[in-house]
């Protein structure tokens, strides 16, 4: 075992921290006023150790951030746009990448998302308390050997 386990807490109060001084700071200098940050917890050593921290960087609050996931032989995009019905989006394909605009004269949302290895015309989308779920199949020589059925 790598470590005291209570280091990964540890490490974690420290990101915190920072991040609320980041913001304090900001917020005080009418700067930024949305956040985020991303965690990773890799369990395939069976340690739960931290392996990745990204703290997203400042974005309007009309720029929420896409999340990607590549899960067997799909790739699904994830953005949060809350009071928004499903008729107020509207998604383009521009190359490899998705741009997801949506809105009405309250709210409007606007952010991009990279989706390498999939395909545009398996596009299948729904929004469910707010989350918008894009998802695609990934073309064949995009799936993964191991996540093959019957492999």
């Amino acid at each position: 075992m790598k470590g005291d386990p209570m280091d990964m807490f540890d490490q974690m109060d420290e990101m915190f921290a920072r991040l609320f001084s980041q913001m304090s700071r900001d917020m005080s200098t009418g700067g930024p006023k949305m956040y985020g940050y991303h965690i990773v917890i890799d369990n395939s050593n069976g340690e739960g150790d931290v392996t990745e921290f990204q703290p997203a960087l400042p974005r309007s609050a009309g720029e929420p951030v896409a999340e990607v996931h590549h899960i067997g032989d799909e790739t699904m995009v994830i953005a949060e746009l809350p009071g928004i019905t499903e008729e107020s989006v509207r998604l383009d394909m521009k190359g490899t990448t998705l741009v997801i605009d949506a809105g009405d004269a309250d709210n409007h949302y606007h952010t991009t998302a990279e989706v390498t290895g999939v395909d545009p015309a398996t596009m299948k989308r729904s929004l469910k308390n707010g989350v918008l779920e894009v998802t695609f199949s990934n073309l064949p020589e995009n799936v993964k050997e191991a996540d093959t059925p019957g492999e």
